[in-house]
Parts: structure tokens; C-alpha cells; sequence
């Protein structure tokens, strides 16, 4: 009877191994990068050909390898960083396992040349995991590694790669996140022999911040530094008020290493959560100096996620120190809420029996203590006569008459049978997305043409996907031109967008494009990039509206075809019922 249970043979275990750790091109970037950085490189220089798929190549001014260790290092968890399984528990640098060039060797071809300063260098082949050769070879200090024909022995991995323009941001945003966290090393990057990034050392964080990302974030972003006991945190963090559409801009760092936690992106918006609309995002750049022992790096086969000893109390230490930062820079996210609560009831009463109220409805019925409450039955009188005007030709338990508006943001109204709030931003935001939406099916969106285009600078990685992406904004009502340089030239807009912020609209629909993927075609996110626009033009909060305004805003919303709600899924309006009310003030 043959043998069930068979032992696999060397070549499967370590395709095996590599698909652990290798999954695309940025994954062999990201541990070669990372071996340069643990030998103490002070420039690295990647450059890649057809997004990694045909080449990538890492060079770097690091200690080298001698040619005995040279030959060592590809042999699986060959590593110089622990020798014992205690050494687990102080492991600061970026690898320590050994895996990276074994599982990476399995999988393509390699050819590296290294030399220690003022010694021998070595030439090693590898094609597949099988050793080719091994030549003394005449080379500066440090090590170049050339990975090329990657997968060619795993085609079923190749199937699972994605476009080259989504492959290459993949390299990009690892290299990113190599450099966030090494400000003092030159990092320079080619893609098909053109140069795409160059970062000169830097003194800060929010100095790498800007030769990656631009002005645009770098310019809305604060530094801090806080923690408490042997944990320190310190990083950059968004400013209250300013978010994105998507997490592109939120990166964890824990002694350096570039982690996903899910506690950590927990802490980040439990400190901003009075701060953000839905849908939104804060910026962070999040920096976690700790004690190896308290955390374990190796739950991960890409130490990409890490795991705390003391979940919890992490947690609630990042938490309070992002808050304590947000704070110190006079800029409380909970300043305003507390009191907009509390004051809404003595608002509304304020409203409705001050000067400005009565002089805009100077025939209502006063009540015997001559307040200026507008009666019920005079309310009913003047939404009967609203009817008629064809701009309320609504279902008549629809009917709003506005009243007042409560800290320029929220209109009160009185129904047939109760009443209402209603968010103004968010009621116009759905008259808005609804008339784009119908002129969208019509092929009629109106263009406005600038005066004086508008200049958008971006980062590396949205310069590519925006160049994908060109061609397809013209049917949302946009021209905008590649300038060079990374910069943009914005030149045309919706004409419901005129006088908006431009800028900042464009970067909210790239962030958009980046949620559901880089190769996403626009058409397929229709209804989300239309959302995006319509919230720019939108009536803001703390914006005073006239009478008329009001009653214009409530029959446009009305005449919507899902008037309950936001383009984003809130709530336009909260209603009461005559019957909620007598509840409230124990009638029933």
C-alpha cells in the first residue's frame, strides 16, 4: 500500500517559503531595502524595469559581505542576527530570520556582487534556488543584487500580479515607508531607467514628509512627541479639521519597522473621533519606540504585522498621547461639540423669540407672553399656500416649512404632523449628487473654464495615477494637463463646482480611485467620485442662511429621488412626530 504522507522535496519547500514572503515585485524591494538599512547603508538606490516584473535592482554603500559569508547568506534562515531563540526577544533590526534571499533566489534569478571595505569583492549566480557560479569580481564596498525574471518558475503567481502603473505604486509606497522611517539615508528610485524619486537626507520627518507627499500634506500636518513609561510616541499628525478620502497616509511604525496593527489604527480614530465626518480619514505618521520584549515581530511571515504584549494598554497609551498632541498644538478636536450639544434647545428658544425672528415673520400669532412662536395652526396655514408653488409639489406629509436655524448649520422645521432638523450640508449635498447624477446620464455636465489654472503639485505615486487616469475626467467635467515635474494644471471644472476648492476636490477623487484599487476604471466608481464632487459645493456648516434660502434648500430636497439621505449615507434629517412630542413632554 503506497504511502500517503510524503515528505516534499527541497525545490517545493521553497517556492513554498517564498510565496510566504515574496507575493509581488514591492515584497522583494521591501526585504532587500531592509538588508541594506541593517548594514548600515547611508544611500540606496533601487531601480526597476516593467514595475519589477523583468528586473529590480538594489545598490547600497553598506558594510558588505565578505565572500565566505556572501555564499552563506542565500542558504535558508542564514542570518548574523540571532543565534539563540532568547535573542528573539531584543531583535531591533529590520530582518533577522534569513528568509529574504532564500525565497527570493527560489523564485527568479539573482546576481549579486559585495565587497567589505578594503576587501575581496565576490560575483554569485543563482537561477531558480540552484547556485550557477562563483567569481571574484572587482566591486565597491557594500552590495548591488540584481533579481530578474521574477516568478518565471511559478507562473500561477504571475496570473495574481495586477497592472504595472498598480505594481509600481506597490514599490513605491514600500520605498515610502522605507524612507518615512530613515530620514538621515538617501533613497533614489528609476523606473524603466527614469528617475522617480530622489530624497537627499533629511532633518526631520515632516521633511521627508514633504519630498514624498508635497506641500499639501506637509503643510497640514503637526509634530509631536509624547508617551509615557518605556513606550514613546512621537510622529506627525493630521490637523483637526483636515482628513482624506481614503488611509493612504496613515503609516505605524513600531522601532522603526513599518507595521499593520489593527489596535494602533483602533487608538488613531478613538483620538480624532470627534473630529471626523464619515467617510473620512485622519493623516498620521505614527512613531512607537519600545521594548522588543513587549512586542512580537515575528507573528508575521513578512513581519508586516506585529502583536503586543499589553494590547490594551498600548492601545489607550497611543490613544491619549495622539490626544495630548492634538492639544498641545491649541487645536482641542473635542472644543466646540460639547458645547453645540448642550446648547441646541437654549438656542432654538433664543432663535425663535429674538428680534430677527419676529421682523421675519412680523404677522404670526404671538403666544400670551408675546414670544415669538409661530402657531401651529398658522404653520399649517402657510404650508397649505406653499403648495401651490410648484417648486413644493411634493407628497404633503413631506412638507418642511423652515422656522429657524440652529448655530448655522441645522434648519428647524415644522411638518404637517411634527417636526423636523435638517443637516444643511447634508440635504444640499443630495440635491447636488442627484442633479450631477441626471446631467452624468445625460453626457451633460456643464464645464467651466478657468481664468487662471489651477497648479496641483502630488506625490509619486498619485503622478501615475493620475496619468492613468486623465483621459477619463473629461466626461466629469474636468481638463487637467500633465505640466511636468509632478505638477498639474487644473484648467477646467463642473460649472456646479465654480468657485470651489479645486485642489483639494481633485485629491479627494485620486484618494477615491485609490479605495477601490489603482486600476479601477473612473466609470465603475460613478456614484462615488460624483459624491466626492458634490460635497465641495455643498452649503457648509456655520454658514447663515435667509428665509428663502432655507425654503429653496427644503423643496430642492424634496423633489430628490432619496431625500433622507447623504450621498454618504447620513441622515439629512431627523424627524419628530406630533406623538414624539407629546411623549417628550409626558402628554400621552
Amino acid at each position: 500500500m503506497p504511502l500517503k504522507i510524503k515528505i516534499l522535496p527541497d525545490t517545493v519547500i521553497n517556492k513554498i517559503a517564498a510565496g510566504e514572503v515574496v507575493d509581488r515585485p514591492s515584497s522583494v524591494v521591501k526585504e532587500l531595502v531592509e538588508n541594506s538599512l541593517d548594514a548600515g547603508s547611508t544611500e540606496i538606490v533601487v531601480d526597476v524595469e516593467q514595475a519589477g516584473r523583468r528586473l529590480i535592482r538594489i545598490m547600497d554603500n553598506g558594510c558588505g559581505m565578505s565572500p565566505e559569508d556572501a555564499r552563506a547568506a542565500f542558504g535558508r534562515h542564514a542570518t548574523s542576527k540571532i543565534t539563540t531563540d532568547s535573542d528573539l526577544e531584543h531583535v531591533r533590526t529590520m530582518g533577522f530570520r534569513g528568509e529574504a534571499l532564500s525565497s527570493i533566489a527560489a523564485v527568479s534569478h539573482v546576481r549579486m556582487t559585495s565587497a567589505e571595505r578594503g576587501g575581496p569583492g565576490v560575483l554569485i549566480e543563482i537561477e531558480g534556488g540552484a547556485l550557477k557560479g562563483v567569481a571574484d569580481a572587482a566591486a565597491p564596498s557594500g552590495t548591488s543584487i540584481e533579481i530578474s525574471h521574477l516568478f518565471y518558475n511559478v507562473p500561477a503567481r504571475l496570473k495574481f500580479l495586477k497592472s504595472p502603473a498598480t505594481e509600481f505604486s506597490h514599490i513605491v509606497t514600500a520605498l515610502s515607508r522605507q524612507a518615512m522611517a530613515n530620514p538621515s539615508v538617501r533613497f533614489r528610485l528609476s523606473h524603466n531607467k527614469k528617475q522617480v524619486l530622489d530624497l537627499p537626507p533629511s532633518r526631520s520627518i515632516k521633511e521627508r514628509v514633504f519630498q514624498l507627499y508635497g506641500s499639501e500634506i506637509a503643510d497640514n500636518v503637526l509634530e509631536f512627541i509624547g508617551g509615557r513609561d518605556t513606550v514613546g510616541v512621537q510622529g506627525l499628525l493630521g490637523r483637526p479639521g483636515y482628513s482624506r478620502g481614503d488611509k493612504t497616509y496613515q503609516d505605524f511604525y513600531v522601532n522603526r519597522r513599518a507595521i499593520r496593527n489593527a489596535s494602533l489604527s483602533h487608538a488613531l480614530y478613538a483620538a480624532y473621533s470627534d473630529m471626523l465626518m464619515r467617510d473620512r480619514h485622519p493623516v498620521a505618521f505614527l512613531f512607537i519606540d519600545m521594548d522588543p520584549a513587549q512586542v512580537d515581530v515575528n507573528v508575521h511571515p513578512a513581519k508586516a504585522e506585529v502583536r503586543f504584549r499589553s494590547q490594551s494598554q498600548v492601545h489607550d497609551l497611543v490613544r491619549d498621547a495622539i490626544r495630548e498632541g492634538l492639544r498641545g498644538s491649541g487645536q482641542n478636536p473635542a472644543d466646540g461639540f460639547v458645547a453645540a450639544r448642550d446648547g441646541v434647545k437654549e438656542a432654538v428658544s433664543d432663535y425663535l423669540q429674538s428680534a430677527e425672528f419676529k421682523k421675519g415673520y412680523p404677522d404670526s400669532p404671538r403666544n400670551q407672553t408675546g414670544a415669538g412662536i409661530i402657531s401651529h395652526d398658522y404653520a399649517q396655514t402657510n404650508i397649505a399656500d406653499a403648495v401651490s408653488h410648484s417648486a413644493f409639489r411634493t407628497p404633503y406629509s413631506a412638507l418642511l416649512f423652515p422656522l429657524a436655524q440652529v448655530h448655522d448649520s441645522f434648519i428647524v422645521a415644522q411638518s404637517a404632523d411634527g417636526m423636523a432638523f435638517i443637516d444643511q450640508h447634508a440635504a444640499h449635498e443630495r440635491v447636488l449628487f442627484e442633479k450631477l447624477q441626471d446631467q452624468h446620464a445625460a453626457g451633460t455636465i456643464a464645464q467651466q473654464n478657468l481664468l487662471i489654472p489651477v497648479p496641483v503639485e502630488l506625490g509619486h505615486a498619485e503622478i501615475a495615477l493620475l496619468s492613468e487616469h486623465l483621459s477619463e475626467l473629461q466626461p466629469l467635467g474636468f481638463s487637467v494637463e500633465d505640466f511636468g515635474a509632478g505638477t498639474f494644471m487644473i484648467k477646467a471644472v463642473p460649472a456646479i463646482m465654480h468657485g470651489g476648492d479645486y485642489k483639494r476636490l481633485l485629491l479627494d477623487i485620486l484618494d477615491e480611485v485609490k479605495a477601490h484599487g489603482a486600476s479601477t476604471r473612473l466609470e465603475k466608481l460613478r456614484d462615488e467620485i460624483l459624491s466626492v464632487m458634490a460635497c465641495h459645493p455643498a452649503i457648509k456648516v456655520h454658514r447663515k442662511l435667509d428665509s428663502r434660502e432655507m425654503e429653496q434648500l427644503l423643496a430642492d430636497l424634496f423633489q430628490c429621488r432619496m431625500p433622507h439621505t447623504c450621498p454618504h449615507g447620513r441622515p439629512t434629517m431627523v424627524k419628530f412626530s406630533l406623538e414624539d412630542l407629546k411623549k417628550l413632554f409626558k402628554r400621552t
